[in-house]
């Protein structure tokens, strides 16, 4: 009887340090686009200065991806954005853009709807204001589609159209070396630097800038 009651004591003691273990082993890293700044050279990319771009919306077709996030290549940790994926991409770019000297415009054509909405096609029912039109005619819209994504590993697709016909289409992938650090911040500094690769990778590839 003593014996059993051991065995039993045992496998409570397994069993709870298997719960306390096991959830401690997976983390969670929140990424704020509010926090995104471009560690990169902005300067390095003077030749999009004074360009102006409409940000379609973003496109999240990532399989391995989830709503509001994406996990480490190793399953080990999930990052989270405070909105959905592709709005915190979205977000990152345009600030991006911005900083390297761009005009950017979403599909309001200068409005804005909120942190959750950042973009809102006019068609829907709605054409844009005169003013509006006027300060996009000719200027290039980019979209980007996301097929899949882990801390250090990102692919997608860029679109490029220009008066609404359709003038580059291209896969890319982006890579970051993973971070050695276990710490929360460290790893959501990574995160923002995969960002900027995905950047990087666009702006330095020489089919994009013949149409950009």
């Amino acid at each position: 009887m003593k014996r059993k009651f051991i065995q039993i004591r045992c496998l409570v003691f397994v069993a709870v340090a298997f719960l306390m273990f096991g959830c401690a082993a997976g983390s969670k890293v929140i990424m704020k686009q509010e926090s995104y700044t471009p560690s990169f050279r902005t300067a390095d990319f003077g030749r999009y200065k004074g360009k102006t771009v409409i940000l379609d919306n973003f496109i999240n077709q990532a399989s391995n991806t989830k709503t509001w996030g994406y996990n480490s290549a190793d399953n080990k940790v999930y990052y989270e954005a405070t909105t959905h994926l592709e709005s915190y991409l979205w977000y990152c770019f345009q600030k991006a853009f911005q900083q390297m000297g761009m005009k950017v415009y979403d599909q309001t054509y200068g409005g804005y709807w909120g942190p959750y909405h950042p973009y809102h096609p006019y068609w829907w029912g709605a054409a844009p204001p005169p003013r509006a039109q006027a300060a996009v005619k000719g200027a290039t819209e980019f979209q980007l589609i996301l097929t899949s994504m882990t801390d250090q590993e990102v692919k997608f697709q860029v679109l490029l159209l220009k008066n609404g016909e359709n003038k580059f289409q291209k896969d890319f992938t982006a890579t970051a070396n993973p971070v050695s650090s276990q710490d929360a911040r460290d790893l959501e500094k990574g995160a923002y630097k995969l960002v900027d690769q995905m950047i990087i990778t666009i702006f330095r590839d020489r089919d994009f800038q013949k149409v950009f």
